[in-house]
């Protein structure tokens, strides 16, 4: 994996939730995306509705943090406090993700993918 989480910020907080990233290697974004995990009212896992961000096209370095923030808002590269790289990307969203007790955070990497358009039948 070319990425690895670091923590979630400001968990239920839509205007300052965030995922901390930092990058393992030098890579492209693209090709990698995050999700939550839903949980049924037993505690057992459930494949309803998740949040799904697909990152875009973009060059990151080994060592830089990529704040995947919550909230709307522009993508754009710059500095942490301390002069590190940094990506801060939105997934554009008005609700927080990371809300409810138990959460977790999939990283997954998918080197190829198909699409298929399922035909119409109304």
């Amino acid at each position: 994996m070319d990425l690895k989480v670091i923590a979630v910020r400001a968990q239920g907080d839509e205007k300052k939730e965030l995922v901390l990233i930092r990058a393992l290697k030098d890579c492209n974004l693209k090709g990698h995306m995050i999700f939550d995990e839903t949980f049924k009212h037993d505690g057992s896992s459930s494949n309803a509705h998740r949040h799904v961000f697909i990152f875009p096209s973009w060059e990151v370095k080994k060592d830089d943090y990529i704040f995947l923030r919550t909230r709307i808002g522009i993508n754009r590269k710059g500095e942490t406090e301390e002069g590190t790289p940094a990506h801060y990307l939105h997934w554009n969203l008005n609700n927080s993700v990371w809300n409810e007790k138990g959460d977790k955070v999939h990283l997954i990497n998918v080197e190829s993918a198909i699409t298929f358009k399922v035909p119409s039948s109304v």
